[in-house]
Formats: structure tokens, sequence, C-alpha cells
């Protein structure tokens, strides 16, 4: 356990990759799985490690989801290159114990329909297919667009189960590209529901209730899916990888991880109040267990409703670890706390902005030369100071030779530095 209260869970030999929590009479269990196909199951209150690693695919657990399954109880749905396969967490890592196969074909996504009884859809290479777990019957499907080789494409590739009213329940798909569609069963067909959301930024989104929240334009947004409008939005100004939502007494509050170059975590923002934050927490790292790569990437966060009335937030990354917050309620959230990690440097007096004589930004100035050369801190820096438009732009590194300061200019487009010759 950290000084901070957080468990570290360690157990997988690869990229930690999807994380999900199954309901039991105990408790709740942690499920994590990695891209060597392994799974693993952890107590979700004490972290304490139940099996050891199963192997459920061979190549990559591409998402993991719990599924109830009426008289049954919960399953562990499981995706990836194989196919899909329901496991019984009871009976996980027990000898002879063979899980039910639900498909054959390859599956990159999946997400549980809150509906009675529950529905799974699937994002598979040829197809997206709604199926009831239950009985392994199809119940909806339409066709993936063709997948050219060397191209994506247009396919769907990330999933979500969402409510749309008390009696209604489907779900959004999103394609590459970041188009949303949502589905809806009518009668004994399904149809794609009329709802504009723009472009989706980052192919991130999570639901809860009738609510869709997604990252846009550098924030976060949250959708009423009964009206069709937007009830908040967070200008958060960070890059968030993946969100999920999070129960705080009577409130729901979202879970949003971010990475910005030598730093990552996980923070809770409120979209009743879209100026609180929590601080920054599970943070994981280095990559890979290298420090020279910098903070990890966060790939899943979910949820964990313990026994003891207690709210924990877990997190999985590319090192290979698994992390459980310390308990968590609404008094972690502060109005006007930053979002991300503090700015690259502090900006205090060793970087600045260079401008033109009409105020449009067109540089940096580094008091190292050394980091006017370190692409991943120019791009916290962009990220920092809302300077995202410079990132897809051509830079130069000029030394200073302007005034005695040291350093050197990161000049973007065909801009000249200060003291360059010609420059005005």
């Amino acid at each position: 356990m950290r000084p901070s209260g957080e468990r570290e869970l360690r157990g997988h030999s690869s990229i930690v990759y999807r994380l999900a929590t199954v309901p039991t009479a105990d408790g709740v269990l942690l499920a994590s799985g990695d891209t060597q196909g392994g799974v693993l199951l952890w107590d979700g209150q004490t972290g304490e490690r139940l099996t050891e690693p199963v192997t459920v695919d061979g190549v990559t657990v591409s998402d993991l989801a719990a599924v109830n399954l009426g008289a049954d109880g919960w399953a562990l749905a499981c995706c990836g290159s194989d196919g899909v396969t329901l496991w019984d967490p009871r009976r996980i890592g027990q000898p002879g114990y063979v899980p039910r196969r639900l498909l054959d074909t390859g599956t990159s996504a999946l997400a549980v329909i809150p509906s009675e009884p529950q529905l799974i859809v699937l994002a598979g290479v040829t197809a997206v297919t709604v199926i009831d777990p239950a009985s392994g019957r199809e119940v909806f499907s339409f066709p993936q667009p063709p997948h050219p080789k060397g191209h994506i494409g247009d396919q769907v590739y990330r999933l979500a189960g969402v409510r749309f009213d008390d009696e209604t329940a489907g779900f959004v798909a999103a394609r590459y590209g970041g188009a949303l569609e949502m589905w809806e069963p009518a009668g004994n067909v399904w149809r794609q529901r009329s709802f504009s959301l723009g472009v989706l930024g980052r192919g991130v989104l999570t639901a809860f209730d009738t609510r869709l929240a997604i990252t846009a334009r550098r924030g976060v947004e949250v959708w009423d899916l009964k009206t069709g409008e937007r009830t908040a939005r967070g200008e958060l100004d960070t890059p968030f990888e993946v969100l999920a939502p999070v129960q705080l007494g009577q409130q729901t509050v979202i879970a949003a991880a971010f990475r910005d170059h030598h730093e990552c975590g996980v923070q809770l923002w409120d979209p009743q109040d879209p100026a609180a934050l929590s601080a920054v927490f599970n943070r994981h790292g280095p990559a890979f267990g290298d420090p020279r790569l910098g903070g990890a990437t966060i790939n899943a966060v979910t949820s964990i409703a313990c026994p003891d009335g207690k709210t924990r937030v877990a997190s999985a990354g590319n090192d290979g670890c698994v992390l459980i917050s310390a308990p968590l309620d609404e008094h972690d959230l502060v109005a006007g706390q930053r979002p991300g990690p503090a700015p690259p440097q502090g900006g205090g007096g060793n970087f600045a902005r260079v401008r033109t004589s009409d105020g449009e930004i067109v540089g940096l100035w580094f008091a190292r030369t050394g980091d006017a050369r370190d692409r991943g801190l120019i791009e916290a820096v962009l990220f920092r100071e809302d300077l995202g438009h410079l990132l897809g732009a051509e830079h130069r590194v000029v030394p200073n030779t302007y005034d005695d300061s040291g350093g050197a200019f990161v000049m973007f487009g065909h801009h000249l530095a200060p003291g360059e010759p010609g420059h005005a």
C-alpha cells in the first residue's frame, strides 16, 4: 500500500488494458485483462489477488464487462481476437472449468445494454451485433464497412450501453473519425436514433443513467439522452484518455484519466459543478517501467462500490500495474482545482510565449536549450498554454542571440525568432 492509501496491484506480465467490476454475494470482484490475453481477479476492497493469471484470449483482452444473466447470476464477458467468452467468476481458475463461448469471430469492443434482460453489443471486424447472452441468440446486427488494407476506414470501434428513458435502452457506437451513432429498439426492429453530438474528440465516452459523457474540444461534455441537450461542459484544457462514472453519495461524478508527458493520473470532475475537480490520484508510471518514457498511459478506469460502503476508483496502465485509490467522497471535489499536472517547469521564468507585433503567438522561448528540443515537453507546454493549434505546425529551434537570457526559441511555421536576420 502506498502512503496515500492507494493499493498497488501487480501480477500481470504485460500492459494492463481493461478493467471491469463484477458484483458477488460477498462484495465485488475487480477483473483486469492484459495485452497477452490474461485476466486476473482481485478483491475490489482489499486488493487481494484471488486467482493466478487465466488466459482468455490468444492475443489481447480487447474488452471486459460484467453482465447479469438473471437466474444464472453475473458473468464476466471477455472479448478479443479469439471471439467472446462468458466466464463464471466463481469458477475462474478452477481445474477443468471451460467458459461458455458466445462468438467465434474476433471482436474489438463490447458493451452491456442496460435493458431487461441485459443484452451485449459487440463490434467485430465484419459486423456490429447485439446478442442475448443468456441464450446466445442474435437480436440485431448491421455490417461494418470494408476495412481497406492500410487504412482504418470508418468502422465502429467504441461502444457504450445507454438508457434513453425509463423504458428504452440501446447503445452508442463511435466510428473512426469521431462520428457517433445511437441505436434503439423499436418493436421488433432496431433503428438509428436522430441525435446530433457533433464530432467525438479522442474516441472517449462513457454513459450513466440517461446521460452520455464525451471528450470534446479539450474538455468534457455531458448530454442528456432524453432531451438531446448538452447539460454540462468542463473547460478543462486537459487531454483526457479515459472517462468512467463514479457514484459518490447521491451524485454521479466522472473519473477522468490523463497523460501529459512525464505525468499521468486520475481526477474526479463534477458535471453539476463544472469548476470542481479533485486532486490527482492513482499516478501510474513510468511507462513500461522506463523513466525515459515519461508517465504511463492509463488504459482503463472503473469505480468500485465496496461492501464497507466506501467508493474507490481502480485504474490500469502500460506500467503493468493496477491501482486502487483510497476511499473517495464528494468532499474531494474542490472548485478551482487545477486540471491535469502543473505546468511544465512551472512556467516561472523557464519558458515564455513569442508574439508578433499583432499579438499572435508564433513561438516559445525556453531557458534551457535542451528543453527546446524535447518534443514531449513542447507538446505539454502547448496544451497547458492553450496553444494546441500549433501542434501540427513545423517548428525550428533557434539559439537565443537576442538578449542575455540564453536558452533557445522554438518557432512555428515560417516565423523568425527574435534576433534572427530579417526579424522585424
